[in-house]
């Protein structure tokens, strides 16, 4: 719009300069037709192919987190199993429509990911770090999470453990954690289950890398480590970037209002 109205002012006073009958309306017509397709056009296709590649890269970023979390659960209960490959195989062709040399680097970062020394709680929190205000990615990231767990047909108590952590990292509460999982098990049959039914305390226990069973003394000492290892001025002094210490900032706040509210609950 802005090359029509500069080429079309341009056009009538050239028209009008050069004595060119009608010289004002016949500028402003040629002037719009040139700034559209000399200015407009291609500052449209450029806008464009940047938010393309924006989103293109945003894609690429999801998929990194998708398949480094997938592989952690998957090697939680041990040996990662044909089934759970299959899952993977089934995402990359059919639900995420991957190129061949997509699907090699998406196996690049399922195998990097399975044998890393990185706990299955950091790429959750580097995930939600990336995507935290994007809640339908959030949601879509669990129901992964799942269809990976359930993959070999069961649920081992370590793959629901870490299930319990991520809906923490993420700020997911027990009753959607519970319709999304009864999706892939209808039998609520697990210990934890058994011990507990829904509760709004499940999110911070796992914020804080505990469970309702682990003894106050044993809290206190995982909210002291995280609350160490979070702290602003912590990673202010090690020079970490400005976004760095905002997602510090706020996961140290998520850390202490967690350890607050399963205080308050033991009183």
């Amino acid at each position: 719009m802005k090359g029509k109205l500069l080429f079309g002012i341009l056009g009538i006073i050239l028209f009008d300069a050069i004595g060119v009958p009608l010289g004002g309306l016949l500028g402003f017509l040629a002037g719009t037709w040139a700034g559209h397709h000399l200015f407009d056009m291609p500052r449209e296709k450029l806008e464009s192919e940047k938010t393309y590649d924006a989103y293109k890269k945003r894609q690429g970023r999801f998929l990194y987190h998708v398949f480094s979390l997938c592989a952690k659960i998957a090697r939680s209960d041990g040996a990662i199993t044909k089934s759970e490959v299959s899952l993977m195989e089934n995402l990359m062709r059919n639900h995420f429509h991957m190129s061949d040399r997509g699907r090699s680097e998406a196996i690049g970062v399922w195998n990097r990911a399975k044998n890393s020394q990185t706990t299955f709680d950091e790429y959750a929190r580097d995930f939600y770090g990336d995507f935290g205000r994007e809640r339908h990615q959030i949601m879509n990231m669990m129901d992964l999470l799942f269809a990976t767990a359930a993959a070999d047909g069961s649920l081992h108590p370590r793959e629901e453990e870490l299930l319990l952590r991520a809906a923490g990292i993420f700020h997911i509460g027990r009753m959607q954690y519970e319709r999304i999982k009864s999706r892939y098990y209808h039998a609520q049959s697990t210990q934890y289950n058994r011990q507990a039914a829904w509760s709004p305390l499940d999110p911070h226990y796992a914020i804080l890398g505990a469970s309702p069973s682990d003894s106050l003394d044993e809290i206190k000492r995982k909210y002291r480590a995280l609350a160490v290892k979070w702290h602003p001025d912590k990673m202010a002094a090690a020079g970490a970037s400005p976004e760095a210490q905002r997602h510090a900032k706020e996961k140290f706040q998520q850390i202490n209002e967690a350890y607050e509210k399963v205080l308050d609950a033991r009183k």
